[in-house]
């Protein structure tokens, strides 16, 4: 038995998903409120046929728990061979700042002790190429970048290093870890939240590009490379999942072609990112949504940021799927 945390979520669905028909028995975990319309789509999508679908489920047991809910996460825990803990919060919005430190650094430590306490002794955890940091633009990183405080760091992005810490921690009180660091997510799923809302806003006629440089991959890239990773004897290391680094520009048009419909035609130099966010910040005051652009956001519009990813390549023979596979497929089942 493997435990999922986030197992709602985009990158949870399809790691529970290829954890089934890899023919593992598998507890998911789900908050009281959380929504499982994401997961039962892509439980759709590597499932399509009824009775192979029905056998699967045999092997699916959800719990319903919160990584800051202690006593339900052990309960959770218990009896487990592995813990993939993917359950975050992701947010650029500096009013999250409590919500992300609470969620990814107290969660994750909530995870971690658990493993301790109810004798667990493996754990695989979903961090970020953001808890790398940010560096010089232009620059590349790989798992040897050491962390800077920097005005570019994310609150986010300090988020999850701290959260990383807390599972080194977990290391060297006796757990074996592996730790993934992935790119920005893309692939089969919702297609209006997250990271996936480019694809739908690309569709629905975004005007507008960047020149900025980031680093991206397929989500069932993510949840190949860490059943891979726990499957083999590497232990204690950490691994960048870059499938390839675009520029937004080319993404953005690479899914425009893919689509069939227009291309951005807007280039968003520093004047205009700086002017987006000053306007979004203050549509907020006379709205409840969240904001779709921010400081950081912007930021990281403009930002070269470049990752190397051949650690795992070396490691384990793993290889990445090129991003126009990813956006056919994103395409493909995109559901008006």
């Amino acid at each position: 038995m493997v435990l999922v945390t986030g197992a709602t979520g985009f990158l949870g669905s399809h790691l529970v998903c290829q954890l089934l028909a890899e023919g593992e028995l598998v507890r998911a975990c789900k908050r009281e409120s959380s929504d499982a319309s994401e997961f039962e789509f892509v439980f759709a999508y590597y499932f399509p046929n009824p009775s192979d679908a029905a056998d699967k489920r045999k092997s699916l047991h959800w719990v319903q728990t919160d990584v800051l809910e202690v006593d339900t996460l052990a309960t959770a825990i218990r009896g487990c061979s592995w813990v993939y803990h993917c359950a975050a919060l992701v947010s650029f919005d500096a009013g999250d700042f409590e919500k992300l430190m609470k969620v990814n650094i107290e969660g994750t430590a909530n995870v971690v002790n658990s493993c301790l306490l109810e004798g667990v002794k493996n754990l695989c955890y979903v961090s970020s190429i953001a808890s790398l940091g940010r560096t010089k633009s232009g620059n590349t990183m790989n798992e040897e970048s050491k962390w800077e405080g920097s005005k570019l760091n994310s609150n986010y992005a300090i988020s999850k290093y701290r959260a990383e810490q807390e599972v080194w921690r977990g290391s060297e009180e006796g757990l074996e870890v592996v730790i993934v660091n992935p790119g920005v997510i893309i692939g089969v799923g919702n297609y209006k939240k997250g990271s996936n809302a480019l694809i739908h806003s690309v569709f629905k006629g975004l005007p507008f590009y960047s020149m900025g440089v980031n680093g991206y991959v397929d989500v069932a890239d993510v949840a190949r490379a860490m059943i891979s990773l726990v499957k083999s004897k590497v232990r204690n290391k950490r691994f960048v999942l870059v499938g390839s680094n675009q520029r937004f520009r080319d993404l953005f048009f690479l899914i425009a072609d893919t689509f069939g419909c227009k291309r951005p035609f807007i280039e968003v130099g520093p004047v205009l990112a700086a002017l987006s966010w000053r306007v979004m910040a203050v549509v907020r005051i006379f709205s409840k949504n969240s904001l779709a652009i921010t400081k950081e956001t912007a930021r990281a519009a403009l930002n070269e940021s470049y990752y190397d990813a051949s650690l795992i390549q070396r490691e384990i023979g793993f290889t990445f799927t090129p991003m126009e596979e990813t956006v056919k497929a994103c395409v493909d089942t995109y559901q008006l």
